[in-house]
Parts: C-alpha cells; structure tokens; sequence
C-alpha cells in the first residue's frame, strides 16, 4: 500500500471513531424523556372543608395542649380550629367523634399527599437515573472503541514505517500515525460523550430552588411546613432554604450559571450523563426530605392520641 493511501486510511479511521459529540436520538430513549411520573389529572382542592372562623379562646386552648412543634403542624394541615373545638368540649360525645374524625382525615390525606409527592420524586430519580446509566453505557463503548483504534493505529503506523522503504514518506507516516494515535489516547481521558435532550413540562426542582409554589405543584400543607423553620432541625433556615443551599454547594460548588440554572431548574435542555446523575441525586435528596415530614405528623397523632 502506497504512503499517501495508508496515511488517508488512518485518517478516515481516525476521524470515524472519534467523530463529535451529538444528542442521542432513539426511540428507546423516547419513553424515558417523556414524564409518566407526573399525577394523570390536575389535584381539586376547591372541595375541601377548611373552617373559616376561630373559636372562642382557640389560641389559648392550643396553646395549653400542644407544643409549638405541635401547633404548627396542626396549622399547617388546617385542623387547628376542630381541634379547639374538640379540646372545648365536655359532655357532647357524638360531636367530638364527628370533630376527631374530621381531624383523622386530615392527617391520613396529609400523608397521601406526603406519600404522592414523594413517591412522583422516587420514579423520576428513577427514570433519569436509567436514562444516565443508558448515556453512560454508550460512552463507556466509546470509549472501549478509541482505546482499540488507538491500539490499532499505533501498530499500523509501526508497521508502515518498517515496510516503507523511502525515507521521507515513512517518517510522514511515522509522525502523523503517532499524532492521531495519541489524539485518540486523549480523547479516552476526556471524551466529549454522548448527551440527551430532556425537556421539562414539571419541575419539582424549580419550586425549591425559586421558593414558588405559584403552580400549586406541591400541596399547601407541604408547602406551608417545608417553609418554617421550626421544622429544621438547626431552627436558623426552614427546609426549602437547607435543600437549595444543599445543592448549591455540593452539585454546583457554590455557584451556578444562567444556563445550568436553566437546565436543571426551568425547561430543561440538553443533559450530559453527568448531569443526568446530577439530577437523578437532588429528586432522591428532595424525596427524603418530604417523607421526613411524616416524623412531624407522627409527633401531633402521638399527642392527639392523648386526649
């Protein structure tokens, strides 16, 4: 074979395996882009009994019985007002069972919805997890195939070298050979890889990260108690703000763009497999986090268990 029709073989080989990086397009990642987490039917909450009116002496009635933990969970959930009205009553025992079941339903739809959110985080970290693990599993064959066109490449290049009998055209050879050969080699330390494009219709992150819950996306009642800090541990910031400043330091090392807040917090975009992981880990983080709110309401049902 000729210097110059090797030197374009190693060339073309050269330029198919380490090709530039492009969006995956495939129907097999079609269903996990689309969001078959997300709740069927929109959440009426218009027909739900909320008092309207306080009691007389509710505060103080609250206040003798329960905790400030307690009070606020009990706020939180709506059923302060029944619960004064049960804590008042003596004799009347057919309207302190139709209070106390008022007051059960509450707590048990308190924690469906706890259950419903959290269960809607633990499938999507699910789904952009496999979606991550596909990007990954085809990078990882990337990058097996540059290893082996690099291995390739070099022993060709030997190879010609050896059989050239010109001078001049087997040094051509010889260093272009080993130029491509070690552009391969690097492009197996830091491969550009494949990326998804992954749009967002609902995105539990952004709630969080913009403290908006103008969408109704999470529950009042979550909502309410995620934005207290009587329900953090330290008492300094409420949870909203602990999980933000979470992810702030340890996802995105103190600070963030306008595109990778668009990205992860907005309408989405193109994700690398990185990101992807990246992401699958803050729905896993926010989804511990809302089922830790059924430690609080386990604290109220104790004490109203009491009674």
């Amino acid at each position: 074979m000729k210097p110059p029709k090797l030197f374009t073989l190693l060339l073309i080989l050269a330029l198919f395996v380490s090709s530039c990086s492009t969006v995956l397009k495939s129907s097999k990642i079609d269903y996990l882009t689309s969001n078959y987490c997300q709740p069927t039917i929109q959440y009426d909450y218009s027909q739900l009994e909320t008092p309207q009116h306080k009691i007389q002496k509710q505060d103080s009635i609250l206040n003798a019985n329960l905790s400030k933990h307690d009070l606020l969970v009990s706020k939180a959930i709506g059923i302060e007002t029944y619960l004064a009205e049960y804590l008042q009553i003596k004799k009347d025992t057919l309207k302190k069972l139709v209070l106390k079941q008022k007051i059960t339903d509450r707590i048990m739809l308190t924690t469906i919805e706890i259950n419903a959110l959290a269960s809607e985080l633990d499938c999507n970290g699910e789904r952009i997890n496999k979606l991550a693990d596909f990007v990954d599993d085809i990078n990882n064959k990337r990058t097996k195939n540059l290893t082996v066109a690099s291995v390739t490449l070099g022993a060709l290049t030997t190879v010609a070298t050896v059989l050239i009998k010109n001078n001049n055209a087997s040094n051509i050879v010889g260093v272009s050979g080993g130029l491509l050969s070690a552009g391969l080699g690097a492009l197996t330390i830091s491969p550009k890889g494949k990326k998804i494009n992954l749009r967002l219709q609902r995105n539990l992150l952004g709630n969080i990260w913009y403290n908006d819950n103008s969408n109704e996306t999470y529950p009042n009642s979550i909502w309410t108690i995620i934005n207290e800090k009587q329900f953090s541990n330290s008492g300094e910031n409420d949870l909203q703000e602990s999980i933000k400043n979470r992810w702030l330091q340890y996802n995105f090392n103190g600070k963030i763009d306008s595109e990778t807040q668009k990205l992860f917090f907005d309408d989405g975009g193109i994700y690398s497999a990185d990101d992807l992981h990246s992401r699958a880990n803050m729905l896993n983080e926010l989804q511990a986090t809302i089922r830790s709110l059924e430690q609080d309401l386990k604290s109220l049902a104790v004490r109203l268990n009491s009674f």
